[in-house]
Protein backbone atom coordinates (compact mmCIF):
# COMPACT_ATOMS: atom_id res chain seq x y z
CA UNK A 1 0.00 0.00 0.00
CA UNK A 2 1.31 3.46 -0.89
CA UNK A 3 1.23 6.01 1.89
CA UNK A 4 0.25 9.57 0.91
CA UNK A 5 3.52 10.80 2.41
CA UNK A 6 5.57 8.63 0.03
CA UNK A 7 4.44 10.61 -3.00
CA UNK A 8 4.95 14.35 -2.98
CA UNK A 9 3.51 16.25 -5.90
CA UNK A 10 5.32 19.56 -6.15
CA UNK A 11 3.32 22.50 -7.40
CA UNK A 12 5.16 24.93 -9.58
CA UNK A 13 6.13 27.84 -7.35
CA UNK A 14 5.03 31.31 -8.50
CA UNK A 15 7.96 33.62 -9.23
CA UNK A 16 8.64 36.61 -6.98
CA UNK A 17 7.94 38.96 -9.91
CA UNK A 18 4.55 37.40 -10.55
CA UNK A 19 3.72 37.33 -6.83
CA UNK A 20 4.21 41.11 -6.80
CA UNK A 21 1.76 41.40 -9.72
CA UNK A 22 -0.79 39.23 -7.93
CA UNK A 23 -0.47 41.20 -4.69
CA UNK A 24 -0.71 44.48 -6.65
CA UNK A 25 -3.92 43.14 -8.22
CA UNK A 26 -5.39 43.30 -4.72
CA UNK A 27 -4.23 46.92 -4.35
CA UNK A 28 -1.21 46.24 -2.13
CA UNK A 29 2.31 47.46 -2.76
CA UNK A 30 3.74 47.04 0.74
CA UNK A 31 3.44 43.32 1.42
CA UNK A 32 6.66 41.44 1.98
CA UNK A 33 7.02 37.78 1.06
CA UNK A 34 8.03 35.46 3.91
CA UNK A 35 7.65 31.89 2.66
CA UNK A 36 6.00 29.35 0.41
CA UNK A 37 4.56 26.15 1.87
CA UNK A 38 2.90 23.45 -0.18
CA UNK A 39 0.24 22.18 2.21
CA UNK A 40 -1.57 19.64 -0.01
CA UNK A 41 -0.75 18.05 -3.37
CA UNK A 42 -2.67 20.81 -5.19
CA UNK A 43 -2.65 23.62 -2.60
CA UNK A 44 -0.03 26.03 -1.30
CA UNK A 45 0.14 29.08 0.91
CA UNK A 46 2.33 32.10 0.39
CA UNK A 47 2.84 34.02 3.61
CA UNK A 48 3.34 37.80 3.63
CA UNK A 49 3.49 40.61 6.19
CA UNK A 50 3.15 44.38 5.98
CA UNK A 51 5.03 47.27 7.61
CA UNK A 52 3.08 46.79 10.85
CA UNK A 53 3.75 43.02 10.83
CA UNK A 54 0.13 42.15 10.04
CA UNK A 55 0.01 38.72 8.36
CA UNK A 56 -1.49 37.80 5.01
CA UNK A 57 -1.91 34.45 3.28
CA UNK A 58 -2.26 33.99 -0.44
CA UNK A 59 -4.08 30.67 -0.79
CA UNK A 60 -3.21 29.04 -4.13
CA UNK A 61 -4.67 25.89 -5.67
CA UNK A 62 -5.62 24.39 -8.98
CA UNK A 63 -9.24 24.93 -7.91
CA UNK A 64 -10.61 27.26 -5.22
CA UNK A 65 -14.29 26.85 -4.60
CA UNK A 66 -16.42 27.77 -1.62
CA UNK A 67 -13.88 29.86 0.26
CA UNK A 68 -15.77 33.01 -0.67
CA UNK A 69 -18.83 31.67 1.17
CA UNK A 70 -17.25 30.99 4.57
CA UNK A 71 -18.23 33.25 7.43
CA UNK A 72 -15.26 35.12 8.85
CA UNK A 73 -13.32 34.58 10.95
CA UNK A 74 -12.73 31.09 9.60
CA UNK A 75 -10.05 28.69 10.81
CA UNK A 76 -8.05 27.00 8.09
CA UNK A 77 -6.05 23.91 9.00
CA UNK A 78 -3.86 22.11 6.50
CA UNK A 79 -2.25 18.93 7.84
CA UNK A 80 -1.98 16.66 4.79
CA UNK A 81 1.81 16.61 5.18
CA UNK A 82 2.70 16.10 8.87
CA UNK A 83 5.86 18.20 8.54
CA UNK A 84 4.03 21.12 6.88
CA UNK A 85 1.03 21.78 9.08
CA UNK A 86 -0.34 25.29 8.69
CA UNK A 87 -3.20 26.81 10.68
CA UNK A 88 -4.56 30.34 10.51
CA UNK A 89 -7.71 32.32 11.18
CA UNK A 90 -8.81 34.19 8.07
CA UNK A 91 -10.33 37.45 9.30
CA UNK A 92 -10.65 39.25 5.95
CA UNK A 93 -10.95 38.37 2.25
CA UNK A 94 -9.59 40.89 -0.22
CA UNK A 95 -11.13 41.78 -3.57
CA UNK A 96 -8.97 42.60 -6.54
CA UNK A 97 -8.94 46.15 -7.89
CA UNK A 98 -10.54 47.36 -11.12
CA UNK A 99 -8.50 46.33 -14.16
CA UNK A 100 -6.42 43.94 -12.05
CA UNK A 101 -3.90 42.32 -14.39
CA UNK A 102 -4.14 38.98 -12.58
CA UNK A 103 -7.93 38.73 -12.22
CA UNK A 104 -9.15 35.18 -12.77
CA UNK A 105 -11.38 36.15 -15.68
CA UNK A 106 -12.45 32.61 -16.59
CA UNK A 107 -14.12 32.07 -13.21
CA UNK A 108 -17.49 33.15 -11.87
CA UNK A 109 -16.35 35.59 -9.22
CA UNK A 110 -18.96 38.22 -8.41
CA UNK A 111 -16.98 39.48 -5.41
CA UNK A 112 -13.71 39.83 -7.36
CA UNK A 113 -11.78 37.63 -4.95
CA UNK A 114 -9.88 35.29 -7.27
CA UNK A 115 -6.71 36.03 -9.17
CA UNK A 116 -4.79 33.61 -11.36
CA UNK A 117 -1.10 32.84 -11.76
CA UNK A 118 0.60 31.87 -15.01
CA UNK A 119 0.86 28.35 -13.53
CA UNK A 120 -2.92 28.10 -13.98
CA UNK A 121 -3.45 28.09 -10.23
CA UNK A 122 -6.16 30.28 -8.70
CA UNK A 123 -5.36 32.58 -5.77
CA UNK A 124 -7.25 34.29 -2.94
CA UNK A 125 -5.74 36.75 -0.48
CA UNK A 126 -6.69 36.67 3.20
CA UNK A 127 -5.79 38.85 6.17
CA UNK A 128 -5.02 36.42 8.98
CA UNK A 129 -4.52 36.02 12.73
CA UNK A 130 -3.03 33.15 14.71
CA UNK A 131 -0.78 31.94 11.92
CA UNK A 132 1.05 28.78 12.96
Amino acid sequence: MIDKNDIIYMMKEISQTELKEIIASYGFENLYFEKFIQVEPDTAVYIFHDDKNAKYVLLVADYLGGYEEFDLPHEFTFNYYPDRKVTFDAVRRFSYINNAPKAAINYIDDDHLKTQASTGDVCMLFGVNKLE
